[in-house]
Parts: C-alpha cells; sequence; structure tokens
C-alpha cells in the first residue's frame, strides 16, 4: 500500500510541474504576442505620423486636361469625357468608349484618386508609364457613386491619368437617339427598286460620355521635422 501510495504522490507532483510548466509557456506566449503586437502598431504609427495627405495634384499649375472643367476645382461645374469619332459601323460604334485624361507637369507619386460623376458605371483607370503607354491600374465593372473613391493598393509614379469610360447610366438614352432601323433596299436590273432587308443605320455614338465635375488626384507627402 505505502508503495502504491508513493507512486500515487509521485505521478501527481509529476502531473502538477508539467501543469504549472505548460501554463507557463502559455503566459510566455501571450506575452510575447502582445509585445510583437504593441511593436508593429508603433511602426505603423511612425509611419503614419510621418506621413500625410498631399494637396490635390489635379490643381498643380501646369496641369491639363483634355477637358478643362474636370480639374477647374469647382463642383458645380461638369465637364464630360471625350468620346472618340464614330465610325459609322455599328459593330465598332457599339463598343465605343469615351476617356478622361489629366496630365501632370512632372511626375507624382498617387496613391488615391477621386472621381465626381453623377452617371460613370464601368470604367478603367490607367497610368502613363515611362515609355509613354497607358498601364491599368484600377477597373471597376460597377458602381452608383456619386464619388468614386479609389485607394490604390499599390501607388503609382507618373505624369498622367486617364479614366476609360465604358458605360453611363446614359447610355440607353443615348442609344435610342443614335440607332435607327431601315430597309436596305436595291435596284433591279429593270430599274425598279426592290424592299430589302430591315438594317441598323447608327448615326452617332451609342453610349454615353462620363459627366465628370473633378477628377482629384492625392499621394503623400512628408511632415517637415
Amino acid at each position: 500500500m505505502r508503495t502504491l501510495q508513493t507512486f500515487t504522490n509521485r505521478n501527481h507532483k509529476s502531473l502538477y510541474r508539467k501543469s504549472i510548466k505548460s501554463i507557463f509557456k502559455i503566459r510566455i506566449f501571450r506575452s510575447t504576442i502582445i509585445i510583437i503586437s504593441l511593436m508593429c502598431l508603433i511602426l505603423t504609427s511612425g509611419c503614419v505620423i510621418s506621413q500625410q495627405q498631399s494637396e490635390n495634384y489635379a490643381l498643380m499649375k501646369g496641369v491639363t486636361a483634355n477637358d478643362p472643367v474636370i480639374i477647374d476645382g469647382d463642383l458645380n461645374t461638369v465637364g464630360e469625357s471625350q468620346t472618340k469619332k464614330a465610325s459609322g459601323s455599328l459593330d465598332i460604334d457599339a463598343k465605343l468608349t469615351s476617356e478622361s485624361i489629366v496630365f501632370l507637369p512632372e511626375k507624382r507619386k498617387i496613391f488615391q484618386v477621386k472621381i465626381h460623376s453623377s452617371n460613370i458605371q464601368d470604367f478603367q483607370l490607367m497610368a502613363l508609364n515611362t515609355l509613354g503607354e497607358w498601364d491599368q491600374i484600377h477597373e471597376q465593372r460597377s458602381t452608383d457613386s456619386k464619388i468614386i473613391d479609389i485607394r490604390l493598393r499599390r501607388p503609382v509614379t507618373t505624369t498622367g491619368i486617364k479614366v476609360i469610360v465604358r458605360k453611363t447610366s446614359d447610355d440607353a438614352a443615348r442609344k435610342r437617339q443614335n440607332l435607327r432601323v431601315g430597309r436596305e433596299n436595291e435596284e433591279t436590273p429593270d430599274g425598279k427598286i426592290r424592299r430589302g432587308r430591315f438594317v441598323y443605320k447608327v448615326s452617332g455614338p451609342l453610349t454615353a460620355p462620363g459627366k465628370i465635375a473633378e477628377i482629384e488626384l492625392f499621394g503623400y507627402v512628408d511632415k517637415t521635422p
């Protein structure tokens, strides 16, 4: 009996020591996690504190746009994205897009773009690269917002921003205006006119331009110590 009791006591002591060690390890692990989290928070706060949002680059001296109204700083004036000239071909003009372009006088690192528009629903955002080509930096298939606020995952350094408008809430009305159905008549050998098949006739763009009050461009600037 003594031997059994001694063995049992030893087991209890062993389990107790193991429990204490486990609790101690858990506490150390939790403390380590808390310390790491606090360090990350301090580092992140330091980065935010050392930087602040820039002024709207689109209002800098020397900035130009294919419609000056979209960079005049007045939300009460509304410009338009510029539509390419219609070709008269239904297949081509049915997919016709329009675009708004803002050119900066010098390179700027941009992380945020705001588009104030009452009708844009589907668009691409492009940035001009060092080779003079346009790279897509954002795409939005659907939006009903009047202030489209885009925060880029990665800031882009560029001298130009282009908004390609692919769909607006006014497209249906524009299509009704410029798309007509007519007959394709043909003349017979004896000089008579034979009524032909029905065809679609395009008299202008089938998509409406984007109504844009302002395009705003923002970056980060370092705070002066």
